[in-house]
């Protein structure tokens, strides 16, 4: 009989995640935007320049 593995979590859960942290830390709006900025330019680089992105 074969393990199960459970589902893997994607980007989108970790990034919702990290901002969700950031406003209950108490950060300042206009940091969390440039966070989420951020990311979403690296996450699109990341999928740009992988073998297969368009």
């Amino acid at each position: 009989m074969a393990a199960t593995n459970p589902p893997r979590r994607t980007w989108a859960a970790a990034f919702t995640a990290v901002l969700v942290l950031a406003l209950n830390q108490g950060w300042a709006a206009a940091d969390i935007i440039k966070l989420a900025t951020a990311v979403l330019i690296l996450i699109a680089v990341v999928v740009c320049v992988s073998p297969g992105g368009e």
